[in-house]
């Protein structure tokens, strides 16, 4: 009797050498294009201090605190009664990532300014976000949403 043994990969080898590849193919990706990085750092540092204004400025429902969102062409802050505020993982101002600018600034005052509300809420308005070779807009709605 014969024994014939055939030799081929299995399931979960295979699969485990795609997650690899994926991985690699990613930080590659990241590392290539670092521009596109950069940007969207930067938006999400955006995003993420519009939210915490917004969200200080309901805390604080009472009213009596004055919640400001300010950017320049480099950097972010987020203002309580104009004084600059620290969260649990960020202290602002905030510097935005390199070659990154907010061009939506007003020329005069050098700044784009956003006051909330107890309730959230604020003007309508665009933060353009860009770099050499991209441009990104954040639109904040009047009820304090940012996308």
């Amino acid at each position: 009797m014969r024994l014939y043994y055939q030799s081929a990969f299995t399931l979960i080898e295979l699969i485990a050498v795609l997650v690899i590849v994926g991985v690699l193919s990613a930080t590659i990706l990241i590392r290539i294009t670092p521009g596109d990085a950069n940007i969207q750092t930067a938006k999400n540092d955006v995003l993420a201090g519009l939210i915490f204004a917004r969200e200080t400025a309901m805390a604080r429902s009472d009213g009596s605190s004055v919640v400001k969102f300010i950017a320049t062409e480099t950097s972010i802050d987020i203002q309580v009664n104009d004084t600059s505020i620290r969260n649990i993982n960020q202290s602002y101002p905030l510097t935005l990532s390199d070659d990154v600018t907010i061009t939506s600034i007003d020329p005069i005052s050098g700044e784009q300014q956003l006051q909330f509300t107890h309730l959230g809420e604020t003007v309508e308005q665009d933060i353009i976000l860009e770099d050499e070779d991209l441009s990104l807009t954040i639109s904040v709605s009047g009820v304090g949403y940012a996308h």
